[in-house]
């Protein structure tokens, strides 16, 4: 990986419990066998051994400081849009990351979503390059039965439900093009 990857995450949730989540401590995640699987699966430069030590959080005391954070970081063009009809939160950044260390606290923060969420399969979230012609992906997180899983078997865009990867590709182009707008409306200024 040498370009950031777009992270895009979308899940079903109520708004009391999508502010409840996002009010919420930050949770240091716990290294068990779904995070080695997903660790091991991946190809990188100067991979080490993935310990409890390097599963690290973000800084900030709550959820809803993160998510701040990355907003008000111009530059990963990031979003947060809650759709109240179909109670349906949309959760990423354009420009992520190219660095799995540095992804972890984010994974670690989509994860600690599932005691909030509602049980659907369209609960997913993705970090792959979608500027870059790519089709490599670096994470898929799916949840199921109330739990959230890091996907080890998700190397590809193959790999990942193909319906959540065209809605993840129309999301992103139509939040690319608005973003975009709203940034060449800043230059005008």
């Amino acid at each position: 990986m040498s370009e950031l990857s777009s992270l895009y995450c979308k899940v079903k949730i109520t708004k009391p419990q999508l502010e409840k989540f996002l009010n919420s401590p930050l949770e240091k995640p716990e290294l068990n066998k779904n995070w080695l699987d997903y660790w091991d699966s991946r190809e990188m430069y100067s991979k080490s051994e993935l310990t409890q030590e390097k599963l690290y959080t973000y800084n900030d005391n709550i959820n809803q400081e993160v998510i701040d954070g990355w907003i008000n970081y111009p530059e990963a063009m990031a979003f947060s849009d809650y759709d109240e009809a179909t109670e349906e939160w949309h959760w990423g950044m354009m420009f992520f990351s190219e660095n799995f260390s540095e992804m972890i606290p984010m994974f670690a923060l989509i994860i600690s979503m599932e005691k909030y969420v509602t049980e659907s399969p369209e609960n997913m979230a993705i970090v792959f390059p979608f500027f870059w012609g790519d089709d490599a992906v670096h994470a898929h997180i799916y949840f199921e039965n109330g739990k959230a899983i890091l996907n080890p078997k998700a190397q590809f865009l193959k790999d990942v439900n193909p319906e959540f990867l065209e809605q993840t590709k129309n999301f992103l182009n139509k939040k690319w093009d608005q973003l975009a707008k709203e940034m060449d409306l800043d230059n005008l200024d």
